[in-house]
């Protein structure tokens, strides 16, 4: 007999989401605390993390700087004390604000390269040390983008260059810590509907860029639309959980069939 609680379920175990103050991290932790985890909500946003652990039974808000060695390191720390132990992370966190190529400047590319790229791999070597020091294995998923691997719209080389880090960093020490115990995997939106996008849009607007490029043409969005934050969140759900325990390394693609239009 099949037991779905089991292939599904989190009772008892601690997952930290970064980025969890909205979008698709505050989709993720109320998603995970349905299937009985204890969440630690961590996000830059101190009120934002803060309003949805009080949504959320047994959630606890952690303020992060994703982009900060001392921030991420205190973080996880933390979370290890106070629930005992961390089984899962989802790595959320990421900013993505759109510029032509040809006037960015060179600190603007390293701003979102910090929290993109560094900020996944501070929050990926701490996660592995916390799991490995439990002894008990772990599921690590970063959600990166179908930039990172085609590029999608215009103005975005800087994102989808980051997200092609964030990639082949999953892919490179899902390698390393299958020997742990720990699986690593991302989720690769596509459009979806967040505040975030949202701003995204309103930006470019103001910056007199225009939303361009494969992903907006006709027929390249199968499925005929852009995702709810949910639906990212489940996929989330579905690689961190025993459902996927021979499962590690993979990129998988939440994207409406965008990739293979």
């Amino acid at each position: 007999m099949i037991d779905l609680a089991q292939l599904y379920g989190f009772h008892d175990r601690t997952v930290l989401v970064t980025g969890g103050g909205r979008g698709i991290g505050r989709a993720v932790c109320e998603l995970f605390t349905a299937a009985g985890a204890r969440v630690a909500v961590s996000d830059i946003d101190a009120a934002g993390a803060g309003a949805v652990a009080a949504m959320l039974p047994g959630a606890v808000a952690y303020p992060c700087d994703v982009s900060d060695e001392g921030s991420v390191t205190a973080t996880t720390a933390q979370v290890v004390r106070d629930f005992g132990r961390l089984d899962a992370v989802v790595h959320v966190a990421a900013i993505f604000p759109k510029r032509d190529f040809l006037s960015m400047t060179a600190a603007q590319w390293d701003a979102l390269h910090a929290v993109n790229t560094r900020g996944t791999f501070l929050v990926m070597r701490e996660a592995i040390k916390a799991m490995k020091a439990g002894a008990r294995g772990g599921a690590i998923v970063n959600v990166a983008s179908t930039s990172g691997e085609r590029a999608s719209v215009t103005n975005n080389a800087n994102y989808g260059a980051s997200k092609a880090a964030v990639i082949n960093l999953t892919r490179s020490m899902a390698i390393e810590t299958a020997g742990d115990g720990i699986r690593i995997n991302a989720v690769l939106p596509g459009g979806v509907a967040t505040e975030g996008a949202k701003a995204a849009t309103e930006q470019m607007k103001a910056d007199g860029l225009s939303l361009g490029g494969p992903m907006t043409g006709p027929g390249r969005m199968p499925l005929g639309r852009v995702a709810d934050p949910h639906e990212i969140a489940a996929a989330c759900l579905f690689l961190a959980a025993d459902a996927a325990s021979y499962i590690t390394g993979v990129s998988l693609p939440v994207d409406g069939g965008f990739l293979v239009s």
